[in-house]
């Protein structure tokens, strides 16, 4: 991820002179240590449930829209928000009193609820908000690799914290925007950086990762900071300054243990965009339509060429549509690689130990996909690449005239 630090600050109404601060709590060792996803809760492990201050529950059920389930004492009401189409993140927090908020993931829109007003009868939404920016799918035609999500709501101190990607050519960065709780009056704003919300913390302020990876699935943390809302006192900094100070290198480093892999660069974006990601669950290929090519850089660091992974993405894409006219369903390249592949030695014995946190284990993965794959996605570059006109292949000398 490239990291383009700005921060714009409205110093409204909450409290004069202060702006949003950003302090280091300690780097990150391993980096694999932190599992950001949960199997029963999603992205980062959010509950779907929070609790007031007199004990009456918000649950968060997730359909097409959202219903959130308000249990006071036995009784309960409900909130709909239309138009979530079944993203499953769990953008839903309580605050210190009787109010809750949601994030539609899909939309970008923040929405403050009173539960006072709600079991009274009345309109429950105190304030509304829309963050920017934000590309919701229908924005973008449903092209997921240019489109934003919201990914994290919490509530800290009356503040409200609410964090989105937001992508652009198929690659990811990170925004977060803080709220006042009672008027949503927008107090600061922090993006594009790749600082992604620690969301099983529960102390006073939010605690942040600071760290790499192109997109959310492959994020691996290298720090952890601790944000807050204030006065700048004794020395310390507003987050645009300690933002502008986190170096990453320019050259993005592949992880050592990976192996170069076949001399056709072609082959090794293919085979990037098709490894495990550092938060892969199970041995599924999950390469498909709305997956970006700067994918592939995460593995391969400094050779990553973004022409070479546009073409490797297409190639793939080109191969996705002629499998789907025979696939019963389903995603017809894991189709591929379940039936073609993983059966076979050596693939067979790494898949026994699927490990992807784990550089060697990603390097023998990949080996095995060369040496089983390499000669179909040879064939696929012949019959996509070169034979389109997409690859020119030139002549190792020029004959003499």
């Amino acid at each position: 991820m490239v990291l383009i630090p700005l921060l714009v600050a409205a110093n409204l109404s909450l409290a004069p002179g202060s702006t949003l601060i950003l302090d280091r709590v300690r780097p990150v060792d391993d980096p694999r240590s932190f599992d950001l996803r949960d199997p029963v809760n999603g992205d980062r492990g959010v509950p779907k449930s929070c609790s007031l201050a007199d004990n009456t529950t918000v649950t968060l059920v997730i359909a097409r829209n959202a219903t959130l389930e308000v249990n006071r004492g036995g009784s309960k009401k409900v909130v709909v928000v239309e138009n979530v189409q079944g993203l499953g993140r769990s953008t839903l927090t309580c605050g210190d009193g009787d109010d809750f908020y949601y994030a539609n993931p899909r939309l970008g829109q923040v929405y403050a609820y009173s539960a006072k007003r709600l079991f009274h009868g009345d309109d429950p939404i105190v304030w509304t908000r829309q963050v920017e920016p934000f590309k919701s799918l229908d924005d973008v035609g449903g092209v997921m690799t240019d489109a934003s999500v919201a990914s994290a709501i919490q509530a800290r101190r009356k503040l409200v914290l609410v964090e989105w990607l937001f992508r652009k050519d198929g690659e990811t960065e990170f925004w977060h925007a803080v709220f006042d709780g009672a008027t949503g009056a927008e107090l600061g704003k922090l993006g594009p950086s790749d600082l992604f919300v620690k969301t099983n913390e529960s102390d006073p302020w939010w605690i942040v990762f600071q760290g790499g990876g192109n997109d959310a699935a492959n994020y691996a943390p290298q720090g952890i900071y601790r944000l807050t809302y204030g006065p700048l006192v004794d020395g310390a900094k507003s987050a645009a300054e300690t933002i502008s100070e986190i170096r990453t290198p320019a050259t993005p480093q592949r992880p050592k243990a990976i192996a170069k892999l076949s001399s056709n660069p072609v082959i090794n974006h293919m085979i990037a965009l098709l490894s495990p990601t550092r938060t892969t669950q199970n041995a599924t290929i999950a390469f498909c339509p709305t997956v970006p090519a700067q994918r592939a850089r995460y593995w391969l660091g400094g050779e990553y060429d973004e022409m070479l992974g546009t073409l490797a993405r297409n190639i793939l894409l080109a191969f996705w549509a002629e499998r789907q006219d025979v696939e019963a369903g389903g995603n017809p390249i894991d189709g591929w690689f379940q039936s073609k592949i993983a059966p076979k030695e050596p693939m067979k014995s790494v898949l026994a130990r699927f490990n992807p946190y784990d550089d060697e284990w990603i390097s023998e993965y990949q080996q095995a996909l060369l040496a089983l794959g390499g000669p179909m996605l040879e064939s696929l570059i012949t019959k996509y690449g070169t034979a389109t006109g997409a690859i020119v292949r030139t002549p190792a000398r020029k004959a003499v005239p």
